[in-house]
């Protein structure tokens, strides 16, 4: 324990700082105009590193946007399965990962927005894709439901639908809030994008476990994965 602690104060190479500073740049970008609209000189510009800075760490766009995706992945896969290894019902782990998942979107909603353009803004490239970081997330998210609907904790229904209309109601709460509240629609809810989020949420997380309860608007997102 104490040499990992002494590992995590110690400072990177430089150039693993500028390996990271390029996925974190990228990652702003990918999230915000999409694969497409996203250059690699736009994330070497932002970085100050120029177009050779970032091809020395990644061969190309395509390239670095994978490696941001493997890094997401990884990062949602890891919580999951801290989810998936707590104790409890099979419901109460779903509950503990939809909530886990909304939080993020409170928290980190430029992750959001960079998983539901991959999984829905990539036609064409995902033809030719051969490896895909979300999938082992994606799938143990279906696996938590599934065993939420044996308990009869979950809607009954693919849970790949369910899991999808879950991603979806955050995602579009998220993409609509702006416009609403512009439209000067119920402005003390919709001021506040982490209250907006955390009401989406319950929302959609009462939709999935078949709650008959009200939905629980006011649910606090602060709680860490086990």
């Amino acid at each position: 324990m104490a040499g990992r602690a002494n590992a995590a104060v110690m400072p990177r190479p430089r150039g693993e700082n500028t390996r990271q500073r390029l996925l974190d740049e990228a990652e702003r970008q990918f999230a915000e105009t999409g694969f497409r609209g996203t250059s690699l000189n736009s994330i070497a510009l932002a970085c100050g590193v120029g177009n050779a800075g970032a091809l020395y760490h990644f061969a190309s766009k395509e390239k670095l946007y994978k490696a941001v995706l493997q890094r997401l992945g990884d990062d949602l896969e890891r919580d999951l399965q801290s989810i998936q290894a707590s104790r409890g019902t099979a419901g109460e782990r779903l509950r503990l990962a939809l909530r886990h998942q909304a939080g993020g979107v409170a928290r980190e909603p430029q992750r959001n927005r960079l998983i539901l353009r991959e999984l829905m803004d990539n036609l064409g490239r995902v033809e030719r894709a051969k490896s895909f970081p979300l999938r082992r997330w994606v799938a143990g998210f279906c696996v938590l439901i599934e065993a939420a609907q044996a308990e009869g904790a979950a809607a009954a229904g693919p849970a790949i639908v369910l899991f999808a209309q879950y991603l979806g109601a955050l995602a579009y709460g998220l993409a609509v809030r702006p416009t609403f509240a512009r439209m000067a629609m119920a402005p003390g809810l919709l001021d506040d994008e982490r209250r907006w989020i955390a009401a989406v949420a319950a929302s959609a997380e009462q939709a999935l476990l078949g709650d008959k309860r009200p939905a629980e608007t006011g649910m606090e997102f602060g709680r860490d994965v086990p």
